[in-house]
């Protein structure tokens, strides 16, 4: 009797010192660091399962545009979960203003309840009967077991897949687009630079074996030497060509200051430098990420378990 006493005790504790949530107190990770999606305050969630819904919803934003907050909780204040999200969805506009892509998913073990809530502008990739869907082959199976990861896990595994057969859900910031468009940019230029560095090579050397005599390119350096002046400032190459096929020699003599070669060379270094080292405004690295004034319809399914 003692034992069951204690035991009771105990629970009521518990319950007692659990925290509940309200929309003001709820932490969200996402303004503190734009990787991470995920509000996991009672350690309900498994790290390993937190960094997987991470890494699956990060991936969702970049590609679609679809901005998410998924928080699982012991308890919520007024035990409502659809009432929460859509209260949340107000505070912090999830989802960007145009396409309205926001999305909630919030699982409350302590209520037993949980709710998906999609922005309008997902209304219609992820309708109220697929969310429904999604929630009674996907979310209850876990729940009832007390699966928590994989509840999570199952559910965003299946609301990903339907997203990534929407063609019109397109992600990315504009300044994640601009960095796209300059790096296309660049590398168009870069290859336009050196075909034409090519045929300058290719002309010069099919230049050098022209045989005036014979008109033939058959032209071949048989012997090449330098010489240096140095108060001049001056190096003087001395080419050889004979002609293959009747024989016939041209010398050709051609001069470069002798600074030109080190200067080149602290160019290219300098160019390499700068293209290929990597800017400060390219560099990794985790910020606060921001919502963008998403609005909320009402779309969604919620339920209890």
């Amino acid at each position: 009797m003692r034992k069951l006493l204690l035991y009771i005790f105990l629970c009521i504790a518990t319950v007692a010192t659990a925290a509940t949530y309200s929309v003001d107190n709820l932490p969200i990770p996402y303004l503190q660091d734009k990787t991470q999606y995920v509000s996991n305050p009672d350690d309900i969630l498994s790290q390993t399962a937190v960094d997987s819904l991470n890494l699956w919803l990060g991936q969702m934003e970049t590609e679609h545009g679809v901005q998410t907050v998924l928080a699982v909780v012991e308890r919520i204040e007024g035990g409502d979960t659809y009432e929460f999200c859509m209260a949340l969805g107000r505070k912090y506009g999830i989802g960007s203003k145009e396409q309205n892509t926001g999305l909630i998913i919030l699982l409350s073990t302590g209520d037993r309840a949980y709710t998906i809530l999609t922005g309008r502008g997902l209304e219609g990739k992820l309708p109220d009967a697929i969310c429904k869907r999604i929630e009674n082959r996907q979310m209850l199976p876990a729940l009832r077991e007390g699966d928590w990861d994989e509840a999570m896990l199952a559910t965003v595994r299946a609301i990903t897949k339907y997203v990534d057969g929407d063609p019109s859900l397109v992600g990315g910031s504009d300044f994640e687009h601009n960095v796209e468009d300059g790096f296309t940019t660049f590398g168009m230029l870069l290859l336009l630079a050196i075909g034409l560095i090519i045929f300058a090579v290719w002309k010069d050397r099919r230049k050098k074996s022209y045989c005036p005599s014979c008109h033939q390119y058959k032209m071949k350096r048989i012997s090449s030497r330098v010489t240096t002046n140095r108060i001049l400032g001056i190096r003087t190459h001395h080419d050889t060509y004979r002609c293959t096929h009747c024989h016939f020699t041209k010398e050709l003599h051609w001069d470069e200051h002798i600074n030109s070669g080190g200067m080149g060379a602290a160019a290219g270094g300098a160019l390499g430098s700068s293209l290929f080292r990597g800017g400060g405004g390219f560099r990794g690295g985790s910020f606060g990420g921001h919502f963008g004034g998403g609005s909320f319809g009402g779309g969604g399914a919620s339920g209890r378990f």
